[in-house]
């Protein structure tokens, strides 16, 4: 859980930086309550299981990988969520030492 908790803030990051707003550790308690709404509409709203999904392909290219690493982590698919990082080689891929 706590990597899921991890990514989460990754992403509000990544909110409060695309509102404007800056470091998400510096925003007083009311802009960190609308970026954690932001957050949570966003990863709900992208999500595959919703009745309803929105239509995230105005998110960048940052903010969508943030969320398929997310949805990954919550399906349980830990191993998923480092395939487009490894892609674009910010980390390594398990090496098959036999």
């Amino acid at each position: 859980m706590w990597a899921l908790h991890a990514k989460r803030q990754e992403i509000a990051a990544h909110v409060a930086l695309e509102l404007g707003l800056g470091d998400f550790s510096t925003l007083s308690a009311a802009d960190r309550a609308v970026v954690d709404q932001q957050t949570d509409e966003a990863i709900e709203g992208c999500g595959t299981d919703t009745p309803e999904p929105s239509d995230c392909s105005d998110a960048d290219r940052t903010m969508r990988r943030l969320l398929s690493e997310h949805r990954a982590l919550k399906e349980g698919k830990a191993g998923e969520a480092n395939v487009p990082l490894a892609k674009e080689g910010e980390v390594s891929a398990p090496r098959d030492d036999a």
